[in-house]
């Protein structure tokens, strides 16, 4: 062949292969730049969405824990909230950091703001004692901060990570179409060259897509060990072809195994509550009905003559007192009257109730002492329900000292609280019970309900104040009542004492 029909045939063909071999190397370069920027977002975005979903688990551990407080009225359901703000703030901080985009970045922002608020308001109503928490303010910050200015952003912030996988996917297959269009034209040019480049590119783009693909599948399956239940194993028995499809269904099933499991929590709780109040309700009322049917069946076998002395007749009373008394308890502890607050004179009220007491503590050989101001002390309360509170502190002093001492009742007006001392002689608290003093079913008597100084702090807090108690310096147990003042009455005086 001569030299010139080579050069003719040849520079040809070597143009026609030295372009495919450039759109060959082009396509690949390309195809890798744009699977590397794929894989970047895909890992972005499985990042962000480990982040939002830790970030998600800690603020409804916090709503959690105020949930149980709202049902129990226990402060101690609220002490966890401080080791809940370091692992919140911390997964707040992850999920900022990996936030790129102004939206995500805006929800961080909103998310961050909610987070405050709740703990400068959660801050500012216990002062660092959970047994301080408002009721009411506990309510609001559970349900409209925590939900609504928390929570919401964080789903709304995954949901914005779901859709870029969802979008990194579509890139991922629109890749794949311009691949394949590359592949068909250089497989018409019947070009060597183009053929093997395009099983080159074809074959580093499988395994690029292979690996990124069980990166998704190990992302699911590290979603769903954080689901295990019996429908999440029948659920990973069968794969989807779409690994992005496994870890929406697998961060999907992880939110509703949380949903489950707070549900879970919360049953379990009230059902204990319930076996509690059960218990206590059948001790209290065995024994007055087992007095009661051994009268009765006295009386219907004969062995009274057919009557009832007038010391049976006693009995019968007070075994009715005593059911009246236990289910009047049970009653006030499960379903509390709203208080009737209206401006009252503390000390008068004070004197009253220790005037009725009296009796008792005489016959005890105990010395009842009231010390009130010379100044009017004026408190916005129920008069009724702060009777209550200072009967139940009384008759606990009372049965303290079951053989003769002292008890010393004290009204102080401050300059915006109204502060009541009930002091004793008897032998202290006991170590058992100091910490859970004021819990339901906690009682230092042997035939105690334990209600009654569970029922005075929820009085106390009902009306805005607290209840504390402390062992006496000298020896004995002093109860410390502080209650907000009457607005535009602030109360002041110096202490004048009456005693008996």
């Amino acid at each position: 062949m001569q030299p010139r029909v080579w050069t003719g045939i040849a520079a040809p063909v070597a143009a026609v292969s030295v372009l495919l071999l450039v759109v060959a190397v082009g396509t690949a370069w390309y195809v890798r730049d744009m699977q590397a920027t794929t894989a970047g977002m895909l890992g972005e975005n499985v990042t962000s969405m480990r982040a939002a979903q830790e970030l998600e688990l800690s603020a409804r551990d916090l709503r959690s824990q105020g949930v149980r407080y709202l049902l129990t009225g226990e402060p101690k359901m609220l002490e966890p909230i401080p080791r809940l703000r370091d692992r919140t703030m911390d997964a707040l901080a992850e999920a900022e950091r990996l936030a790129t985009t102004p939206p995500e970045q805006a929800l961080m922002r909103k998310t961050r703001a909610g987070l405050h608020a709740f703990f400068t308001e959660y801050d500012r109503m216990t002062n660092g004692r959970p047994d301080l928490a408002d009721y009411a303010k506990t309510l609001e910050l559970v349900d409209t901060v925590l939900a609504n200015e928390v929570i919401e952003p964080t789903r709304e912030y995954l949901r914005l990570n779901e859709g870029g996988l969802t979008r990194a996917n579509a890139e991922n297959e629109r890749t794949a179409a311009q691949l394949t269009t590359g592949l068909i034209v250089l497989g018409l040019c019947g070009s060597v060259g183009g053929l093997l480049g395009g099983w080159v590119i074809a074959a580093g783009l499988r395994r690029a897509m292979m690996r990124t693909e069980e990166r998704l599948r190990t992302t699911a399956r590290q979603l769903d060990e954080a689901a295990r239940t019996a429908e999440d194993n029948a659920h990973r028995a069968g794969r989807s072809a779409d690994a992005l499809d496994d870890v929406a269904r697998s961060a999907t099933a992880v939110l509703d195994r949380l949903r489950q499991t707070e549900r879970d929590a919360l049953r379990a709780e009230q059902l204990a509550w319930a076996g509690r109040m059960a218990a206590g309700i059948a001790h209290e009322v065995r024994n007055p009905l087992m007095a009661i049917k051994l009268l009765i069946q006295a009386l219907a076998d004969g062995r009274t003559d057919n009557r009832l002395r007038p010391r049976d007749m006693e009995v019968l009373e007070e075994e009715i007192i005593r059911l009246e008394q236990a289910v009047g308890s049970f009653l006030d502890f499960a379903r509390p009257p709203r208080p009737d607050k209206k401006p009252v004179e503390v000390g008068p009220l004070v004197e009253q109730v220790a005037d009725r007491v009296r009796g008792r503590a005489a016959l005890q050989r105990v010395a009842v002492e009231v010390s009130t101001p010379r100044r009017p002390v004026v408190a916005e309360l129920d008069p009724g329900q702060l009777q209550q509170v200072l009967y139940n502190l009384l008759f606990n002093a009372l049965d303290a000292q079951p053989t003769g001492g002292r008890i010393a009742v004290t009204v102080v007006g401050e300059d915006d609280r109204v502060v009541l001392r009930v002091e004793d002689e008897g032998p202290g608290l006991p170590a058992r019970v100091r910490d859970r003093l004021f819990e339901a079913f906690v009682s230092t008597k042997d035939a105690g309900m334990g209600l009654g100084l569970s029922i005075c702090r929820r009085i106390v807090e009902t009306h805005g104040g607290e209840i504390a108690a402390a062992d006496r310096p000298g020896g004995g147990t002093v109860f410390t009542v502080r209650l907000p003042a009457s607005a535009g009455r602030r109360a002041s005086g110096v202490p004048a004492t009456a005693a008996s």
